[in-house]
């Protein structure tokens, strides 16, 4: 799974609104709560797929898979490595030996990275030979015994390199991806400032009783700016190293073997439960990890086997075939690109499988959830028009959970998303509002049962719950669709000027989407297979509609928005920033409002050669990938605004005349961007109204 930064989380996700539940029901407008509320019995079938469910298999699993790695010290089974290839042929096998059909490895051509280790030998504070070993980013390095210096540059900004020459050296930093920057950042700058390779301490939101652990996360930058990772306790012992020579560095010798290859080869796996029907339900997990990842994902996969296992033994015949897809380097597969992960899924459904997009019915992604000990929030993540469907068939065991459960909207960060935009809607496993797997392991090497251990009775629950969800799915002829939880989730995100230019738009796609319901209500009572299948065909299109025209990424987080969202925000804050200066509030402007203009944050603490790299990577890179075509306008360029204001930060009185004069000039800019998104909103939205009229007629 992917990051989540914290520091930027004031812009509006695209998909929070929850829908409708159950199979072609109407909408009744009812809160979340009192759609909930009256669950059908348990069917038959689900209660023999649960009695069928067998935990300790599923853990078995998971442990195999752990225990794959390149590296003898910290593990890793990265995208195109060995270890990635022999996880693949192990779970082959398991796919084999459960009876599952039509078991098949495809090779995909992606980026790949081995990484077989890296350490450091130095003398520490006490005057005592000490080695340390390193975990490793998705950039190439290779040193046997290299004798170099060591230096300690704080969080790796611009300001911190003052004073110091870094040539050929390595940099020691610490960064904390939730609150400040991610590693691409520092990294690339001690690349800028010559640097021979970073090496960074991943602060966590909870510390480490002993501080081992490491923590990494996926590069979005190039191989050329080596970078490894150390854990807290290993780099204070450096910093005191440092201190006590009395010398801004230390001589250290360093060995590394991390290697990215371009254009190579991983594989993505695949078995079935064939079906009656020509529509087929996915279930998803992946096979490489970071370090042992324990839990994200070798536990998704244990889980997936675990409800493929559960519906053979219990002798489930589903009438739509249920494939799964356990897919190579989800984690990382693309060098040198912002949109650098879930590339083997990208690849099994553009490159390898195009054609499952026809007839794909919906994805049920284990990947997320993990049932770690002391955890008792679990929840999912969904496509806007599944989410009350969802919600309804988890909710349906809420007598027995020992979960509280949190009911989300989708994001970029699990590989379920160039999916959706394909068409087929996804159900997502998650944390829901639980934080402790997040704070804790997600990363490092203490996503493991040893640090974190497994909490075997929300395991169970988790796989029964999953299953439930891709068992309900079957279970519809139609897919269960809302449409107009779609509409309100995008008429709820505009501001009140927009909301008066979208009313007329608005409110015949509300009364369009009526007509469909009636439709797929009357078609799912029907029990026409046949009609079910034609009209899930259409409805697809409807989905994908409102998709191309109102999906988008917001420049930091680059998760999913409505395309407006990021425009909206900047306008208010361009706004904020003139004002305060207009007031003589510099600092206010500055501190308040400028640093969450694009990348303003950005711009802050790193010199223009960094930014501009990692600016122009959101626009490169990115025709093979799932980031292709979701922005679509420049950033608001404020580098010289930000290094102007800065050096005024402190001077009373001082003209910002000019700064302000920049900054209406960005806000036209902005306020035209923002209107031709509009237009382009508008048009989808009424492309969609007109495919659910047709429908309707």
């Amino acid at each position: 799974m992917k990051k989540i930064l914290a520091i930027m989380m004031s812009v509006v996700f695209a998909f929070t609104i929850f829908g409708l539940a159950g199979c072609g029901s109407s909408d009744t407008g009812e809160s979340q709560e009192e759609e909930a509320a009256a669950a059908p019995e348990l069917s038959e079938e689900y209660t023999a797929f649960a009695d069928a469910v067998d935990v300790d298999f599923a853990t078995e699993v998971t442990k195999k898979v752990a225990a794959f790695g390149d590296d003898e010290a910290v593990g890793m089974r990265s995208s195109g490595s060995p270890a990635e290839y022999e996880t693949c042929q192990y779970l082959e096998g398991v796919m084999n030996d459960i009876g599952l059909n039509n078991v098949t490895v495809d090779d995909i051509t992606v980026d790949g990275w081995t990484f077989n280790g890296a350490n450091i030998t130095f003398t520490n504070a006490k005057g005592e030979e000490q080695k340390i070993d390193l975990g490793g980013y998705q950039t190439t390095l290779q040193a046997d015994n290299q004798e170099v210096e060591l230096v300690y540059v704080n969080r790796g900004t611009e300001a911190d390199y003052e004073g110091l020459d870094v040539t050929g050296k390595l940099v020691l930093f610490e960064v904390n991806q939730e609150e400040d920057w991610w590693i691409n950042y520092p990294a690339y700058q001690a690349k800028v400032k010559g640097a021979l390779a970073a090496v960074a301490m991943r602060e966590f939101v909870n510390k480490d009783e002993d501080g081992t652990r490491i923590g990494v996360q996926d590069f979005c930058g190039p191989a050329d700016a080596p970078t490894l990772a150390i854990s807290r306790k290993d780099c204070n012992a450096l910093k005191k190293a440092i201190k006590a020579s009395g010398e801004d560095s230390i001589k250290v010798t360093l060995n590394a073997d991390s290697k990215v290859t371009e254009n190579t080869t991983s594989h993505n796996l695949y078995g079935e439960i064939p079906g009656a029907e020509d529509e087929t339900i996915f279930v998803f997990s992946h096979m490489d990890g970071y370090f042992h990842a324990e839990y994200d994902d070798a536990w998704g996969v244990g889980a997936s086997m675990a409800v493929a296992k559960a519906m053979i033994d219990s002798g489930y015949t589903p009438d739509k075939t249920i494939r799964f897809c356990f897919h190579g380097c989800e984690e990382w597969g693309r060098e040198g690109s912002e949109y650098d992960w879930s590339t083997g899924a990208y690849e099994e459904i553009m490159t390898e499988h195009p054609d499952w997009v026809d007839g794909g019915f919906a994805i049920v992604n284990i990947d997320g959830g993990y049932p770690v000990e002391g955890e008792d929030n679990k929840g999912t993540r969904s496509s806007v028009e599944l989410k009350g469907f969802a919600k309804n068939s988890v909710e349906e065991l809420s007598d027995s959970s020992v979960f509280k459960w949190a009911f989300q909207g989708l994001s970029t960060y699990t590989e379920d998303f160039q999916w959706t935009r394909q068409g087929i809607p996804a159900i997502v496993a998650g944390d829901g509002n639980g934080t402790s797997y997040d704070d804790n392991g997600y990363h490092s090497t203490y996503d493991s049962f040893k640090y974190q251990p497994l909490y075997k009775e929300g395991s169970e629950e988790m796989i029964k719950t999953m299953g439930k969800v891709a068992i309900d799915l079957d279970s519809c002829l139609v897919r269960p669709l809302n449409f107009k939880a779609r509409i309100k989730n995008f008429e709820k995100s505009l501001n009140d000027d927009a909301q008066k230019q979208f009313a007329d738009a608005i409110k015949e796609a509300y009364a369009a989407a009526d007509g469909v319901q009636a439709v797929m209500d009357k078609t799912e009572e029907s029990g026409d297979d046949a009609a079910a299948t034609e009209l899930n065909k259409k409805t697809q299109e409807v989905y994908l509609a409102f998709q191309d025209s109102l999906l988008g990424l917001d420049f930091i987080n680059v998760d999913a928005i409505i395309r407006h969202d990021m425009y909206e925000d900047n306008l208010d804050n361009i706004d904020a920033t003139i004002e305060a200066l207009e007031k003589g509030n510099i600092q206010e402007a500055y501190d308040e409002y400028l640093w969450a203009i694009d990348w303003s944050w950005y711009d802050m603490y790193f010199d223009k050669e960094t930014c501009d790299y990692m600016k122009n990577q959101l626009f490169e890179k990115r025709d093979d990938t799932w980031g292709a075509g979701l922005i679509k306008y420049p950033h608001a360029d404020t580098n010289a605004i930000v290094v102007s204001l800065r050096d005024k930060y402190d001077k009373e009185g001082a003209d910002v005349s000019e700064e302000i004069a920049a900054l209406k000039a960005i806000r036209d800019q902005q306020a035209g961007y923002l209107e031709e998104v509009y237009a382009d909103e508008l048009a989808g939205i009424q492309k969609a109204t007109e495919l659910m009229n047709a429908i309707a007629q």
